[in-house]
């Protein structure tokens, strides 16, 4: 660089520095909540972090092998509008007076072609209805959502052979869209009709049931996004938080097949939730998990949400962790299927294992979580049992030597 290019920058940032404000930048970090992957962390699992059939949002739009799904996109919409009954400019509308939330949600929107609010806009839109009609079909009846059965989506067919593969990719972090563009949407819909509007807690059912969690839904106010929302169904909220002891380095926790060795027994626990893990008197009580062809990517996300997102808490990466330290080998993944905790759909329990083992690479267990706390005490309960076995043992060879003695003693 030479002296006017120098000069250049210290301008430049002379100028930067006289409009910058801590107070509207903090704001804009609040707002955000989807975030582009760092290079580093796709390195290892790309393809669990780039949408293969459907883009949603700005950073995948336009790739030439999503084009089938985004040109299909337009019909979806006609569908959404001609049962609705509103215009189009309805809709518009009241996009562009929500688009100022919007945006912000985004990383890195600033140099794009995405600041043009009006471009900004349809892709909201269009992606919003297409969304919207994928929470809202139901996969045991998908002709009941109005399209023919001889649709590539929204069709007995298209359920069985197209939804899997889109509904892997809504699950990605860089392809969310707002939950508060769905919200919108319903309320244009609603309109002056009769037809009730969904409520916020209403909206996040519709991502729970998406997600596998049927009817059941805790979360009043609106989530971020489908992975948000995906998030807080997998989680427990806790009545009381525990106490967390003083930080203490944890050695890893041995393995199931080496639970089993020391005297511990494994048990299902009442929920599915992730949070449901607790060990009391020898017994490990963990909550089911179904091992599929979505589950690297989806804990994968979650994981990079926790990553990125401040303040969002880390339980889906504790968890993963641990589920990593007890599974090792294929017969820590059988012993937890005989016990009704893992149940693979990959074809094998090395493949289960394989997923745990790889997707935490670098990626360590807080030991001062609530797991890092079960670790610790399993851990301790063993080392017990490892002490508590030869003293056993010397005392029985004790008792068995005495009388012995006693007899060669005697005769002498």
């Amino acid at each position: 660089m030479d002296i006017v290019g120098q000069q250049s920058w210290i301008t430049k940032i002379e100028e930067l520095v006289k409009t910058f404000n801590p107070e509207k930048e903090e704001e804009r970090w609040k707002k955000m909540s989807i975030y582009q992957i760092p290079e580093f962390s796709k390195e290892l699992k790309e393809k669990a972090f780039t949408p293969q059939v459907a883009s949603f949002g700005p950073y995948h739009y336009g790739k030439h092998n999503l084009k089938l799904i985004e040109d299909y996109k337009q019909k979806v919409l006609l569908h959404f509008l001609k049962r609705a009954g509103k215009p189009l400019r309805d809709f518009v509308k009241a996009m562009e007076d929500t688009v100022e939330d919007l945006q912000p949600c985004y990383q890195g929107l600033q140099d794009t072609q995405w600041k043009d609010k009006y471009k900004f806009v349809r892709l909201m839109i269009s992606d919003g209805c297409f969304m919207l009609e994928i929470l809202r079909l139901n996969p045991d009846k998908p002709g009941d959502s109005g399209y023919t059965d001889h649709d590539p989506i929204f069709s007995v067919h298209g359920a069985h052979h197209k939804l899997p593969y889109i509904k892997r990719d809504m699950l990605m972090l860089e392809n969310q869209i707002p939950l508060l563009v769905l919200k919108v949407l319903l309320q244009v819909e609603a309109g002056q009709t009769t037809k009730p509007l969904l409520s916020d807690k209403e909206i996040n059912r519709l991502v729970f049931k998406f997600c596998g969690q049927g009817g059941r839904c805790h979360v009043e106010t609106l989530g971020l996004h489908v992975l948000d929302v995906c998030r807080q169904s997998m989680i427990q909220r806790p009545h009381g938080s525990r106490i967390a002891p003083p930080y203490y380095e944890g050695e890893p926790m041995f393995t199931a097949a080496q639970l089993r060795e020391s005297g511990v027994r494994f048990k299902k626990s009442g929920t599915n939730y992730i949070t449901d893990i607790s060990f009391d008197k020898g017994i490990l009580t963990l909550p089911s998990i179904v091992v599929d062809d979505i589950t690297e990517c989806m804990l994968l996300n979650l994981m990079a949400f926790e990553h990125l997102h401040v303040g969002v808490g880390n339980e889906i990466t504790s968890y993963v962790c641990f589920m990593n330290e007890l599974v090792d080998t294929a017969m820590d993944v059988h012993l937890l299927h005989a016990n009704h905790i893992i149940h693979s759909a990959l074809g094998s329990n090395k493949a289960v294992a394989e997923l745990f083992n790889s997707i935490t690479k670098d990626i360590i267990l807080d030991p001062n979580s609530d797991l890092g706390i079960v670790r610790e005490e399993v851990n301790r309960y063993c080392k017990k049992r490892h002490v508590k076995w030869p003293a056993l043992a010397l005392a029985f060879a004790t008792v068995l030597l005495v009388p012995a003695i006693l007899h060669i003693v005697y005769k002498l």
